[in-house]
């Protein structure tokens, strides 16, 4: 008897050029630090592992086993979906990336890491969830935000989200504006 719902969950991250440079620190505020953290989930509820962008004082140990620390730039995050329940299951992509000097090469390296680990998912994705935002420790707004808990993107400045079948469709799950930067970063 077949499973109804095989899934293979996968997570990743790609460092960046400039997320090999520590993070700036800010001389009037407190010296943030943002970090891409990897949390599981027990055995017993599943077992599956995210990634997180996780902000923290420099020098606090990270909730989550930290992959790297990122750059002051562009974070930007994938989960991709493809295959389907009637042909045999669905499978998740996930990744994320930070330190870009530009949303278009943040997206750009956010599909090569994707793909890179997961044999072509995200290009080749059903349903896409992209959201991307900039972060850099001097910005008041950056200093206001929690510290050492999952970082939302959607708290941060110019973030962005499109969630939206592949290709793309322009709808209030994905602004146009959204849909475009995506397709100028190479998402069909």
């Amino acid at each position: 008897m077949k499973n109804p719902l095989p899934t293979l969950a996968l997570s990743i991250a790609i460092l960046s050029p400039s997320a090999m440079i520590a993070a700036e620190t800010n001389k009037d505020g407190p010296d943030l630090v943002l970090s891409i953290a990897q949390t599981c989930e027990p055995i017993s509820k599943g077992g599956r592992c995210s990634l997180e962008f996780v902000q923290t004082l420099s020098g606090q140990p990270v909730a989550g086993d930290v992959q790297q620390q990122c750059a002051p730039g562009w974070l930007a995050h994938i989960t991709a979906m493809r295959g389907s329940v009637e042909k045999g299951g669905i499978n998740r992509g996930q990744a994320v990336v930070c330190g870009y000097p530009t949303p278009q090469e943040a997206i750009r390296g956010l599909m090569i890491a994707c793909d890179k680990e997961t044999q072509g998912i995200c290009s080749d994705a059903n349903d896409v969830n992209v959201q991307w935002a900039y972060w850099s420790p001097e910005l008041s707004q950056i200093q206001a935000l929690a510290r050492n808990q999952s970082l939302a993107l959607s708290n941060l400045p110019k973030s962005t989200r499109c969630m939206s079948p592949v290709p793309l469709q322009e709808s209030t799950s994905c602004p146009p504006q959204a849909a475009v930067t995506l397709r100028q970063s190479g998402l069909r």
